[in-house]
């Protein structure tokens, strides 16, 4: 069967996951952009182990990748909790870029996150420390869901199902035929189908 994808959002974890990325994983390469994609493989790579996310919270697909779209809502309400603090400066052509500092511990995450759900969070970030946003981003793009989705649309957490089947592997040479409207509405109905027959 397939997982259901209605899941309830859950603020307190996202804040959590926040700052516990801030706390174990802070670098030069830690900006707001990197944090969205790490969000991501975070709550998808759960969703992939266990059928369920960590946060609930649901990525739209954007040009720069996958994107809980209100997160800067909660990096300003940690900020004015004086949980973290956002250091803003600039990139290459003079682009905005936001790193942060931890200023203060939010609690025992043990309390907040399961252990499955500590090691998958620690699992993703020690695999991608070292990369930058854009390296990040990169990967991002070429990730299944991601890409059997069509632009400015929500992401189905079920299409982590099909992230290693050989026709996926394939198809990932061509980035053209993933990012076409035409193969989403396949995918789409193909994931349907399966749903309503319930295999």
């Amino acid at each position: 069967l397939l997982y259901s994808t209605k899941m309830r959002r859950n603020k307190n974890k996202l804040k959590n996951l926040i700052v516990y990325i801030i706390s174990e994983y802070n670098n030069s390469n830690l900006t707001e952009t990197k944090l969205q994609k790490l969000h991501y493989f975070c709550d998808f790579e759960c969703y992939e182990i266990s059928g369920k996310s960590i946060t609930g919270f649901k990525y739209k697909k954007n040009h720069y990748g996958p994107t809980i779209i209100d997160l800067g809502d909660y990096l300003k309400e940690l900020k004015e909790e004086g949980y973290i603090e956002i250091i803003e400066g600039e990139i290459s052509y003079g682009s905005p870029k936001k790193t942060f500092a931890l200023k203060k511990s939010i609690g025992d995450f043990r309390k907040v996150f399961s252990d499955l759900e500590l090691k998958t969070i620690d699992d993703v970030n020690n695999a991608y420390v070292g990369l930058k946003p854009t390296e990040i981003s990169k990967l991002s793009h070429s990730d299944f869901p991601y890409l059997a989705t069509n632009d400015r649309k929500y992401i189905d957490y079920n299409l982590v199902k099909y992230r290693d089947t050989e026709e996926a592997n394939q198809s990932k040479e061509d980035y053209s035929v993933f990012s076409s409207g035409e193969f989403s509405n396949i995918v789409g109905k193909f994931a349907k189908t399966l749903q309503d027959s319930g295999n």
